[in-house]
């Protein structure tokens, strides 16, 4: 299983927001290259990047740290305000190696096979779930599809990862939502689930690892300390 270390952009800022909700937030400083660093000397060899003004306001912001994050050796997940082929195109351009985005394949399911011919793997469908429903617009609205169908549509057109968010549980330190997760691997066993939201514990790695997750999104966890991230690293890639 996969760890991916988190960076929510916010404000110029470093920020984790509490159940997707953008009236709570902390705040982690704004050392973007020092945190990275920090990443890759605890052996990540991805950084998970959330442009979180970009998805508030429909399309990216902090492209222009992408450069700087990958002069630390990290390759980019990069998501927020991907909302047009476009948008997804320049995100690549500046030096992403993956993007993610969920508003624009729940809201367009019509360009699924379009988006994947033109993307392929470089781009993930993020399933972002709210208490059993899909939220969008950076998780302000609630999506038309059900997580099972946008899923299905997305399956159709080819993809077989990707990113799902318990938007509930979203920096709570709660700990993961299992139920949906197993749910959803019942429903597609062949496809790759990257989990996030709630992750608190190594034991919750753990749990993810067992559940068959591919990977996993440690955010509020690794700025709170709550996880190390090394040995987050070393659980996740024990046999």
């Amino acid at each position: 299983m996969d760890i991916y270390p988190a960076m929510d952009l916010l404000g110029g800022a470093i920020v984790r927001l509490r159940e997707g909700r953008f009236g709570e937030k902390t705040v982690y400083g704004s050392d973007f290259e020092g945190t990275a660093r920090s990443f890759a000397d605890a052996g990540s060899e991805w950084i998970h990047v959330i442009d979180l003004e970009g998805a508030k306001t429909g399309s990216p912001c902090h492209l222009h740290i992408i450069g700087k994050l990958r002069s630390a050796g990290l390759k980019i997940q990069y998501g927020g305000g991907l909302r047009t082929e476009e948008n997804i195109a320049s995100a690549l351009d500046a030096g992403a190696d993956r993007v993610y985005a969920g508003s624009l394949p729940a809201e367009s399911p019509e360009k699924l096979e379009e988006l994947f011919h033109r993307f392929g793997g470089r781009l993930i469908p993020a399933i972002d779930i709210r208490n059993g429903k899909t939220a969008v617009s950076g998780w302000q609205k609630e999506g038309s599809l059900s997580p099972e169908m946008l899923m299905g549509k997305c399956k159709r057109a080819g993809f077989r990862l990707y990113l799902v968010t318990a938007v509930h549980r979203d920096g709570t330190a709660s700990g993961p939502d299992r139920k949906m997760y197993r749910e959803l691997r019942d429903a597609f066993p062949e496809m790759s689930l990257i989990a996030a939201g709630g992750i608190s514990s190594l034991d919750d790695i753990r749990c993810l690892k067992a559940d068959g997750l591919a990977g996993t999104v440690l955010g509020k966890s690794l700025y709170e300390g709550t996880i190390d991230l090394k040995e987050a690293i070393r659980e996740a890639s024990s046999c």
